[in-house]
């Protein structure tokens, strides 16, 4: 009778993804900020838009708030186009 031996490790693939390239200044920038509906996730995100804006000339500020946190956010064409910077923000 013949055995087949099975790796329990799979087969690993590695993938180069560099993070994204990060403004010089916020300047000008559209905000997008994510809220993934937990636990003062808003607070955080609140005080963190109040620090930003009045550091630097904020064109605006776009807000998503998921309705569940173990869910991908709904982001729409509309935030994505417009955004130039977003912070993804959790709470607990």
């Amino acid at each position: 009778m013949t055995q087949i031996l099975l790796n329990p490790r799979g087969i690993f693939h590695r993938q180069e993804n560099p993070i994204a390239t990060r403004p010089v200044s916020l300047d000008n920038k559209t905000l997008g900020l994510v809220d993934n509906s937990k636990t003062n996730a808003d607070v955080f995100l609140d005080r963190l838009q109040e620090l930003i804006t009045k550091t630097y000339k904020i064109k605006a500020v776009l807000k998503i708030r998921k309705s569940v946190a173990g869910t991908p956010a709904a982001f729409n064409e509309d935030f994505l186009a417009k955004c130039d910077i977003v912070v993804n923000a959790f709470g607990d």
